[in-house]
């Protein structure tokens, strides 16, 4: 196999994770209606310690500490969405209070 059929096949799976990775954001905007909705923080330090835990435990000891660190980034990225998703509702609150 050439490099370019390696290459093939990581843009392959690319195609496959980004669709992935999408729905996971979009879904980041449900959490943060719903920590709007019950005044929660967006930072849970427990929540992530299990999410790692549970992503280290579906891979092998080879690539543990690159999953986890991915995934730490995934939930970084996704608190980030959180907060811009916060900010637009409270923006929206103050667009419908001075209406």
């Amino acid at each position: 196999m050439n490099l370019e059929e390696i290459r093939e096949k990581i843009d392959t799976l690319d195609r496959e994770l980004t669709p992935l990775l999408v729905k996971r954001m979009e879904i980041t905007k449900e959490v943060a209606a719903y920590k709007q909705q019950h005044d929660l923080p967006i930072y849970h330090p427990k929540r992530e310690q299990e999410v790692l835990k549970k992503v280290s435990g579906l891979c092998g000891e080879e690539y543990r500490h690159a999953v986890t660190a991915i995934y730490q980034c995934i939930m970084d990225e996704s608190k980030g969405v959180q907060e811009e998703w916060l900010a637009r509702f409270a923006e929206n609150a103050d667009d419908t209070q001075t209406k």
